[in-house]
């Protein structure tokens, strides 16, 4: 029997790697080559690249005569969380989601949560005048609107990939509005880059520590720069937080059969 697993997220990858090692038969769904590359680092199971939409996923699911799949997408990935669970019950296999942890919010003042990104383009701008914004080149239409209505400047630390340099500059961002650099930063490096581009509101996703929400919402605190939090779409039930409630519930719903 295979687990598909979805999502090259960091705690895709350690899931990927710990229910492999547990004697399970894994594959790993990525989005892009560059997904593939990191998945490599500590995973030496079979890996496939590429987004499938729900009736590609099924094809794949009984192509690979796949028992479970295992949603571990990002928590804001709300289509890919939707094509998976559908591909699921197309195929009438079971569908586990497994996502990081919520990180609670500091009680400050500064901080500003939000239900989506249209509401905190809006709250960002009524700090500006400059938008350091962290929340990824598809949210930029949210903001860069806002940002031309109020007269203000968006800043925006994207991933160092040619397709997502190319987006902001269509967006319109001049080069020296971006900053392409992976993340999770450290609080230091955080700090230096809001000052260097003197940010006046600081832009980030409920994505948890792992996604360095805790560093970037301690430098702009230090900073004394408001924080505008977008909060993460709520997870489905049954949805499981730790990596030994996954293994646990792998083996409730596959058994403990030889034929792993």
């Amino acid at each position: 029997m295979v687990i598909l697993l979805l999502g090259g997220t960091t705690e895709g990858r350690t899931a990927a790697r710990l229910l492999s090692a547990a004697g399970w038969p894994v594959l790993l769904s990525v989005a892009t080559p560059y997904g593939a590359a990191l998945a490599g680092e500590d995973f030496t199971g079979r890996v496939v690249v590429g987004r499938r939409d729900a009736a590609a996923l099924a094809a794949l699911i009984r192509e690979q005569e796949v028992r479970l799949v295992v949603d571990a997408t990002h928590p804001f990935a709300t289509e890919a969380r939707r094509h998976s669970k559908e591909a699921a019950r197309l195929c009438g296999i079971p569908y586990l989601r497994y996502t990081r942890p919520v990180a609670p919010l500091p009680a400050d003042p500064r901080i500003v949560a939000c239900a989506d990104f249209a509401a905190a383009a809006q709250e960002a701008v009524a700090r500006g005048p400059v938008v350091f914004l962290t929340t990824g080149s598809k949210t930029l239409p949210f903001f860069l609107a806002a940002a031309r209505a109020a007269g203000c400047r968006v800043v925006a630390r994207v991933l160092p990939e040619r397709e997502v340099i190319a987006a902001c500059r269509e967006a319109g961002l001049l080069p020296r509005d971006i900053v392409a650099l992976q993340g999770p930063l450290s609080v230091e490096l955080n700090v230096a880059l809001f000052s260097a581009f003197g940010a006046t509101v600081v832009v980030t996703k409920e994505s948890g520590t792992v996604g360095g929400q805790d560093a970037k919402i301690e430098a702009a605190l230090n900073l004394g720069i408001p924080v505008v939090v977008v909060r993460r779409p709520p997870e489905p039930p049954g949805t499981v937080f730790t990596v030994e409630e996954l293994l646990r519930r792998v083996t409730e719903i596959l058994g403990r059969g030889t034929n792993r």
